[in-house]
């Protein structure tokens, strides 16, 4: 076995809104689908931005009496820090823990999404991974 690329561990994110959509929209269905982000693509399918929990939080406290009444694209992270799926997937979780970021789309050469890495799944994947030790203690 090689090296454990991006597109190994890589799964399917289906929370995709249009960057004119209406932020309540967003938020509703990340409650809908307990998710922590949605990705924002325009009518090619090429990813434009990403909006987070942490958006929210930020852009609210901004324009608290407005907020849910501005579009997506007015709101999310843009550009996005994305990976191709041929990178290791140290690589990834490197530049993950050093940019600070929760969600990591995965995306083709023409910018088009492919997958998605997060914390959250990597950390269950690799959870079931570990078995569990069972320490002994000596007796005293």
């Amino acid at each position: 076995m090689g090296v454990p690329l991006v597109r190994d561990y890589m799964s399917q994110k289906r929370e995709r809104v249009d960057p004119q959509d209406a932020v309540i929209s967003a938020i509703e269905l990340m409650v809908e689908r307990d998710v922590g982000s949605v990705l924002v693509v325009d009518k090619d399918e090429r990813l434009v931005g990403i909006f987070t929990e942490r958006d929210l939080l930020r852009h609210y406290l901004e324009a608290q009496s407005k907020f849910l009444y501005l579009t997506v694209e007015q709101v999310m992270t843009s550009p996005v820090l994305t990976v191709p799926p041929s990178m290791p997937l140290s690589d990834a979780l490197a530049l993950m823990a050093e940019k600070d970021v929760r969600h990591l789309p995965v995306v083709d050469k023409q910018g088009k999404v492919l997958g998605y890495l997060t914390w959250k799944n990597l950390f269950q994947r690799f959870s079931a991974m570990v078995r569990p030790v069972t320490v002994r203690q000596s007796p005293c």
